[in-house]
């Protein structure tokens, strides 16, 4: 066979997921999704697909399509959810640049006419103020400047998202908080506390802080979240993220059958927050060859592959929302 096209690396991946009991977490309103899917593809590149979904209450499915590197071409026809200047900006971008980029679509909301979108810049801040003119969103820069002058050294921002279809528009910011103090907060909850006093965040109480504490000891990594609104100031949302973006495929069926994942898995139905949906998720996770043919007649290997990314769970002001799960999934030429 010839190598598999974008739409088609989609379908292999979304299949063998509900095949092993994916519908139960993600629906099952496959053809709304891909036909989503199909207006994030630029140019010939297949992005990493980011899919969301809830683990507990009504199964849906958001997705992140994310892009490192594309090339200089013009979208389809309808594609790109009018984010073209955005899109010849960043391929604009010198050659090996740290950037990713993506359009994220709440599907399960059924909002599929917009997509919000997301610049992972890591610590070149530069790159910021273009990618918010390129979205029509350079007065959002000043609000984030001050934001991003008030946040701890141990938390710096690593990514932005605007979501223009979202109640609000807020921008969102996040990162990752640094091994010391992600130590220092489960040990002493307190410093949590410290961290959005410094920040200005106050949509918080004790359990929060406690709860946080707690959840954070399951996991190795954590991704921080929190909103600006379009006058500057803090929304009333914080988003921490558990990582088991470290646990390769073979490794999920230990981690959320014995490891951490069970635990922390358990410690959220305990707290209503899950059901046992999750048990689901060992099965949707694998990496696979596809051998084809290629153009000169001789045959490389496609790879399929989807992993763990993270669990997530929202606080709006001090209070926990029910808990949410990533999987990263990705097609790639590897011969």
């Amino acid at each position: 066979m010839r190598k598999p096209t974008q739409l088609e690396t989609f379908d292999v991946l979304y299949g063998i997921i509900a095949k092993q009991g994916g519908n139960a977490l993600l629906g099952d309103d496959v053809d709304v999704v891909r036909k989503a899917y199909a207006k994030t593809l630029y140019g010939d590149a297949c992005p990493n697909i980011i899919m969301e979904f809830p683990l507990i209450g009504t199964p849906g499915l958001d997705i992140l399509a994310i892009y490192g590197e594309i090339e200089k071409s013009q979208f389809r026809d309808g594609a790109g959810y009018g984010y073209d200047d955005m899109f010849h900006w960043f391929s604009s971008l010198p050659t090996h640049h740290p950037c990713s980029m993506g359009l994220e679509l709440d599907v399960s909301k059924g909002n599929i006419q917009q997509a919000g979108v997301y610049l992972q810049q890591r610590s070149k801040y530069e790159y910021i103020h273009p990618f918010l003119e390129s979205c029509g969103e350079a007065h959002r820069m000043d609000g984030l400047r001050q934001v991003i002058g008030r946040m701890p050294k141990d938390m710096p921002v690593s990514y932005i998202g605007l979501f223009p279809g979202r109640e609000g528009t807020p921008m969102r910011i996040g990162g990752y908080m640094n091994d010391s103090l992600h130590k220092r907060v489960v040990e002493t909850p307190k410093a949590l506390q410290e961290t959005f006093d410094q920040l200005g965040f106050n949509a918080y109480d004790n359990d929060m802080i406690e709860r946080c504490s707690q959840y954070m000891g399951y996991v190795d990594g954590i991704d921080f979240q929190f909103d600006i609104m379009p006058d500057g100031s803090l929304g009333d949302v914080f988003g921490l993220s558990l990582s088991f973006n470290e646990y390769p495929p073979r490794l999920t069926k230990e981690c959320m059958e014995q490891g951490s994942g069970s635990l922390l898995m358990k410690r959220l139905m305990d707290d209503g927050l899950a059901d046992e949906r999750w048990k689901h998720i060992p099965g949707m996770v694998f990496g696979k060859g596809v051998p084809y043919e290629k153009d000169d007649g001789t045959f490389g290997v496609f790879v399929v592959v989807s992993k763990m990314n993270y669990a997530k769970i929202k606080f709006k002001n001090g209070v926990a929302q029910p808990a949410k799960f990533y999987l990263s999934l990705m097609g790639k030429n590897m011969s």
